[in-house]
């Protein structure tokens, strides 16, 4: 029974057979994966220099959508304090 489906896998080879030369190139590995290091270590800087912007931005929104009811409130009260001297002093 196993015979046969040895024969056939046999035969159908899914993976490519690699020689130990070809798959580390002695000259080119090094370089390659010391730019891709620097390409990386870039990309992180520069991903977690936008993050703190972003951070630094959206609490800075979220502390201004705060304070803005208060402030918004606290003109509410001088305007109405003002309209009361108003009626009740004489103006010259």
């Amino acid at each position: 029974m196993n015979g046969p489906f040895k024969a056939v896998s046999d035969r159908i080879c899914l993976t490519r057979i690699i020689n130990a030369a070809d798959a580390i190139p002695a000259t080119g590995a090094p370089r390659k994966t010391k730019s891709m290091l620097i390409v990386l270590v870039a990309l992180a800087v520069v991903s977690s220099l936008v993050a703190e912007m972003a951070y630094g931005y959206f609490t800075e929104r979220y502390e201004v959508n705060w304070v803005r009811p208060a402030l918004a409130e606290h003109a509410a009260i001088v305007r109405a304090q003002g309209r009361l001297r108003a009626k009740n002093e004489v103006r010259i």
